[in-house]
């Protein structure tokens, strides 16, 4: 079974038929071919004299030569049309329509009607100013009453009219479709264009509150250790340590990020995705790297949703190092609590007149914070209070349905 595609792949389902994307030069060619089909058929649908009246009596062989004829011109506007597209709509229309009506009218050729009805639906389907479509269409459906009124026999011109009718409305139908092709054809690369655009920002986000909480806490342990490496060798070498697997663990998680957009990583193969239970390990590694950092826990963590978890772990590892960064040595307090419906989690810092634009200042981590819980159905609010700063987010325990 083939490996189902990644996350941000654009999988194309494209059922539109391809003549709804051919331009308007294919339907000029189109329609020249049904052109000259119909003189074809009409010279060898013609057979013997065929006697209007007394005096007028309408041979096959110049027939014959009249309805090709008529054809050949209709079919070299279209080409015109085709190759120089300023060629006038007018002029295409009228090598249509004079001749099929000279012919129906004096030689009785009905053959050329569909003359009519082609330069009408290629007008439809192509022309832009909707005011000429509207004039070729109404002269179209009353050109067989127009003809019927100067003939002195009768013949199906009633019928033709609703032929030509139903032909205009049908070709309007395809004009339409074809615009709403267009329409969704755009739609379709304004999504995707804005899919790859959200997922880029997803990943800049994720790799910022990774790497940049895990790069701050190892650069503590490694101020720490050279601080102390010649008056307690034992003590820089255990901050060494502790960098060290903070850095393993932080490659660990930028392999499982990575991994999780490639095709060729079995679900198995991918390391778990940091959630509320990782919380404790976040405020024990800003503990051991000489932070006074207080945890507070009320509800059932187990109970939370994997995805706004996850939202809440980087909420909090953001914090963390955000005051770690701007309020060194601060106390900083982080306060979970899970209800039937929602999870809110505080950090507040003790970290003094600290201001928004210098904690946000260089960096992307408040924006990235917003976008996260605000993505999830939740609020966050940052900002200084009385002697610190604060960070507070609230979630629903599990995301909506999208």
């Amino acid at each position: 079974m083939p490996a189902p595609p990644c996350f941000g792949t654009v999988v194309r389902v494209d059922a539109t038929p391809r003549w709804a994307r051919r331009d308007d030069g294919w339907w000029a060619g189109v329609a020249a071919a049904l052109a000259v089909a119909v003189g074809l058929l009409t010279a060898v649908a013609i057979r013997g004299n065929i006697s209007l009246t007394d005096d007028h009596v309408v041979k096959p062989g110049p027939a014959r030569v009249e309805a090709l004829a008529a054809s050949l011109l209709f079919a070299s506007a279209l080409l015109a049309r085709r190759r120089w597209p300023r060629f006038p709509t007018v002029a295409v229309v009228v090598c249509a329509y004079v001749p099929a009506a000279v012919l129906m009218r004096w030689q009785h050729i009905e053959g050329t009607m569909f003359l009519i009805v082609i330069a009408l639906s290629y007008v439809a389907i192509t022309e832009a100013d909707e005011r000429t479509r509207l004039a070729v269409g109404a002269s179209g459906v009353a050109l067989p009453a127009l003809i019927d009124y100067h003939i002195r026999y009768t013949w199906g011109w009633p019928y033709w009219m609703m032929g030509i009718a139903f032909a205009w409305l049908s070709a309007t139908q395809t004009r339409r479709f074809r615009e709403l092709v267009v329409a969704l054809e755009a739609t379709r690369s304004q999504l995707t264009e804005q899919a790859v655009f959200t997922e880029r920002r997803r990943i800049a986000s994720e790799l910022h509150d990774l790497v940049g909480h895990s790069l701050t806490t190892v650069l503590l342990f490694l101020t720490g250790a050279r601080r102390r490496v010649h008056e307690d060798p034992a003590v820089a070498e255990d901050a060494l340590r502790e960098a060290e697997d903070i850095s393993r663990r932080s490659l660990a998680e930028i392999r499982r990020s990575v991994g999780g957009l490639r095709r060729d990583h079995e679900p198995s193969d991918l390391w778990p995705a940091p959630g509320v239970s990782d919380i404790p390990r976040l405020v024990e590694q800003a503990c051991s790297a000489g932070c006074e950092v207080g945890l507070e826990v009320n509800g059932n963590l187990d109970q939370v949703d994997a995805v706004t978890g996850l939202a809440v772990c980087r909420v909090v590892q953001e914090s963390l190092a955000n005051a770690v960064k701007h309020a060194p040595g601060a106390a900083v307090v982080v306060r979970v609590g899970v209800d039937e419906r929602r999870i809110g989690v505080d950090v507040v810092d003790q970290g003094g007149s600290r201001s928004a634009a210098a904690s946000a200042a260089g960096g992307v981590g408040l924006i990235g914070m917003r976008e996260r819980v605000e993505t999830l159905g939740g609020t966050l609010q940052a900002g200084p209070e009385p002697g610190g700063w604060r960070v507070r987010a609230v979630l629903p325990r599990e995301p909506p349905v999208r």
